[in-house]
């Protein structure tokens, strides 16, 4: 399987070149007229991730523009990349595309980096919202050993081995790309009753199998170091995040631990967190869930 198949997701596909070479490849959808919004993809995932939000944020007036990271997708790769590279690459971008201010939301491991352009760019982003985001492992003193649904040692790893860490992610993604088949039955054990029924549906369209493919073929050098810079230390506290950020977490998520939206909650000072009683991992690709979120994102908006 190649990405090829899914060329039917690049129309809306734009490539920036980046001040130190780099091209940078993003989804521009949603209402081009519409509020800015700039998305962080999760992992495994790439920019095909606005096309999960693209009916809802143009129905809302919302529009929604998500980068690959670097090596993922169409993404050039930077070596030795760190977490706050991050807000660098989205200033850059909003500055080609004419943007000022915008809202910056990211999903599961895009949570890592909505904070980090917060953070960053306090001045820019009106609003900060993480859909079941990592929290940082440098300030956090609960168990992270491993995601015990998952039996990932990912945050134990990038404690004791980097090298490792990114061996064993190497050879996870090898097994990935040449078994595809094999990744997504595996996927669906470990999601939730909910996340199944949602997958079920949106498996239909062809879509998200395009995201997952497409990051996985991006190769394993690309997606561990993706990985690494949220599983070391963020190169800042969460005290000294000032932006208002929205926090959603499912209450059934067997990738990200409902403790870790609680921590965030705790040391985020402007902090508003939601627990989603019945919810995994994939909420944010219902519908339902997109239009009161759109809509809550919209009265934010009215009144500031």
């Amino acid at each position: 399987m190649t990405i090829n198949r899914f060329v039917q997701f690049r129309s809306h596909d734009g490539r920036l070149t980046l001040r130190d070479g780099r091209d940078l490849v993003y989804t521009d959808l949603g209402d081009p007229q519409g509020t800015p919004l700039l998305f962080a993809h999760g992992m495994p995932g790439c920019r095909m991730e606005g096309w999960f939000f693209h009916r809802q944020a143009r129905r809302h007036g919302f529009r929604i523009i998500t980068p690959d990271r670097p090596g993922i997708g169409g993404s050039t790769f930077q070596a030795d990349r760190v977490l706050l590279d991050y807000p660098d690459d989205v200033a850059q971008l909003a500055d080609a595309l004419g943007i000022d201010r915008f809202i910056h939301m990211g999903w599961s491991s895009g949570g890592s980096r909505t904070l980090a352009c917060a953070y960053a760019m306090p001045e820019r982003v009106r609003l900060a919202v993480s859909l079941s985001g990592y929290t940082n492992f440098a300030e956090y003193d609960g168990r992270k050993v491993l995601l015990e649904a998952t039996r990932w040692p990912g945050p134990m790893l990038a404690r004791i081995s980097p090298t490792l860490l990114r061996l064993v992610v190497r050879v996870v993604m090898r097994l990935s790309r040449r078994h595809p088949g094999l990744y997504m039955r595996e996927a669906r054990q470990l999601i939730s009753a909910d996340d199944r029924e949602l997958l079920s549906s949106f498996m239909r369209t062809q879509l998200f199998r395009a995201d997952q493919i497409t990051c996985l073929e991006s190769g394993g050098r690309a997606i561990a170091q993706d990985l690494m810079t949220e599983l070391v230390d963020w190169g800042f506290r969460l005290r000294e995040v000032g932006v208002r950020t929205l926090i959603y977490q499912g209450r059934e998520d067997p990738f990200v631990p409902v403790a870790y939206a609680r921590h965030l909650a705790e040391n985020l000072p402007n902090a508003d967190v939601r627990l989603l009683p019945d919810a995994g991992h994939l909420y944010p690709l219902s519908e339902t869930f997109q239009a009161e979120l759109f809509e809550r994102l919209r009265e934010i908006v009215k009144a500031s």
